[in-house]
């Protein structure tokens, strides 16, 4: 029973990380139209920058995390929109999509140069050491954090889109992009919005799931690919449904990780499944 319990913990952390990483991709898309392929190598990129801020540089965390989260994603993704995303409309949707994988391709090749592949770069989880016991369960500070970050995003994408006039005008931008216009709208504003809001929350779903990994670039930006298919259970365009898509994924990854590994027979032919999960879903 505790390592159900267990094992049901650590899934709802695995699911939040995978809710904040969907929830900007879903945002993203249903504003602009455009998947972004390269939002986990964003998180990646976000991930290695705080590590280099709090590591590298000795600033202290929460000054790295300011400046990493809510100033250098936002604006990056601001910058990206009205660079390059603005350019594409009208383009075909084929289009947009060889733009982003070329994204991808990008970031992870300045990553890989900036941050050289055979370093190894240690880091630590929040609040290392600190741990809380709840239903017999040991819990860490790190974990709580990613579980209270999570509710603070579902929480705030919520007020956004249904309690602000800027959040009615990104809903109205995906039902009728010209109708809005007329109403006062400003699809290019909202779009740049949109964007710096979508590469933030790619960026702290990098910076948490970090600690966890060892830092790789291949890793991290495969692991917030897995995130793609809470979006797509969200058939990317409702939030709860993604949400609910990433608790799903969350909980089956990290109970066949416990479970599977555990039966040594089966190991051979099922462990490598595990991996497998988010992408065949």
């Amino acid at each position: 029973m505790r390592e159900l319990i267990n094992f049901g913990f650590s899934g709802l952390t695995t699911a939040a990380i995978y809710a904040i990483a969907a929830s900007g991709l879903v945002l993203t898309y249903t504003t602009t139209g455009v998947f972004n392929f390269s939002h986990g190598a964003m998180g990646m990129f976000a991930a290695f920058t705080y590590w280099e801020m709090r590591f590298g540089w000795h600033w202290p965390a929460p000054v790295a995390l300011v400046v990493c989260l809510l100033v250098l994603a936002p604006l990056f993704g601001a910058i990206l929109e009205v660079g390059i995303m603005r350019r594409l409309e009208g383009t075909s949707d084929v289009t947009k999509l060889v733009v982003t994988i070329s994204l991808l391709l990008g970031l992870f090749g300045l990553a890989n140069w900036v941050w050289n592949p055979a370093k190894d770069r240690p880091s630590r989880e929040f609040f290392q050491g600190r741990f809380i016991k709840i239903i017999g369960v040991r819990l860490s500070y790190h974990e709580l954090t990613v579980l209270g970050v999570a509710l603070v995003v579902a929480i705030g994408l919520r007020l956004l889109l249904y309690r602000t006039r800027i959040g009615v005008s990104m809903r109205a931008c995906v039902d009728d992009r010209s109708l809005a216009t007329l109403n006062g709208a400003r699809p290019a504003r909202i779009a740049m919005l949109s964007w710096a809001i979508g590469v933030g929350l790619a960026a702290i779903s990098g910076v948490l799931i970090a600690p966890t990994l060892e830092l790789s670039q291949y890793n991290l930006t495969l692991l917030i690919i897995d995130a793609y298919a809470a979006a797509m259970i969200g058939r990317l365009r409702s939030l709860p449904m993604t949400f609910v898509g990433a608790l799903i994924l969350g909980l089956a990854n990290d109970y066949a990780l416990g479970y599977i590994n555990h039966i040594h027979t089966a190991q051979q032919y099922i462990s490598t499944f595990i991996p497998s999960i988010p992408v065949i879903a």
